[in-house]
């Protein structure tokens, strides 16, 4: 995680020194307001790591999984307002999503002697993950032709997770030990705030229509509260992706 957060502020860090250093050549004057749509994706990777324990036979069951969360497509939509100079108040909002397997290990107690547990492993598979992020962002926007112009933001995310957790395995006693049958799993949700970081140029055919590419990072931390325990669950990354734009 930390890896990918250096990478993502790196990158949108070098377009900020980049942009600051452009000077206009004929600009074209700031719209009121614009407004995008794009498609992209999110790249880097989550572990999810998970202990817990549910009841059995008067004591408690542990288990514990891993799961990869991987990136995934992403859908983005958004806009702005000008409220000073070549300042936008500007809001957006992605999603993104993705399904993964878990790695699962159990400890499960003897039915007749007490404090005796056996081990089993298996695996969980489909595990759904989703993110909603409402971006606020602080847009600066510099025209640098009549009909290309670039914007740095930066601002706080709210980020609204959800994801598939273990909640329980399901065994059955045979003579020659225990076997597990089947992993049980629950969604669990949390809204938490992290921040973003970004990077948008466009490209106008016509005053008011255009074209453009955007890349952002975003990330947070997610603490999601399940049956089995609470995990954290780090959120978001590094995000490009092109689209449609709007002028006012």
């Amino acid at each position: 995680m930390r890896s990918i957060t250096l990478s993502g502020v790196l990158a949108v860090g070098a377009l900020f020194a980049g942009v600051a250093s452009v000077s206009a050549q004929s600009p074209a004057p700031l719209e009121t307001a614009y407004a995008h749509v794009n498609f992209g994706g999110q790249g880097g990777s989550h572990d999810l790591v998970q202990s817990g324990a549910f009841p059995l036979y008067d004591e408690n069951a542990l288990v514990t999984s891993k799961t990869g969360i991987g990136g995934g497509g992403v859908f983005d939509i958004g806009g702005g307002y000008r409220v000073w100079s070549q300042v936008y108040a500007g809001l957006s909002y992605s999603y993104t999503s993705d399904s993964s397997n878990a790695d699962v290990t159990g400890s499960i107690p003897h039915p007749l002697r007490y404090d005796e547990f056996r081990a089993v492993t298996g695996n969980a598979n489909g595990l759904k993950h989703k993110e909603s992020a409402l971006h606020l962002q602080a847009v600066w926007r510099q025209p640098v032709t009549t009909k290309f112009d670039v914007a740095l933001s930066i601002g706080p995310t709210i980020y609204f997770a959800s994801q598939d957790v273990v909640k329980g395995l399901t065994i059955a006693e045979q003579p020659n030990g225990v076997v597990l049958t089947g992993v049980e799993t629950e969604s669990v949700n949390d809204t938490t705030v992290g921040f973003n970081i970004g990077a948008d140029g466009t490209y106008l055919f016509s005053p008011r229509f255009g074209a453009g590419a955007f890349l952002r990072y975003a990330g947070g931390e997610a603490s999601l509260d399940g049956t089995a325990g609470t995990v954290k669950l780090d959120l978001g990354g590094v995000q490009i992706g092109a689209g449609l734009r709007l002028r006012f």
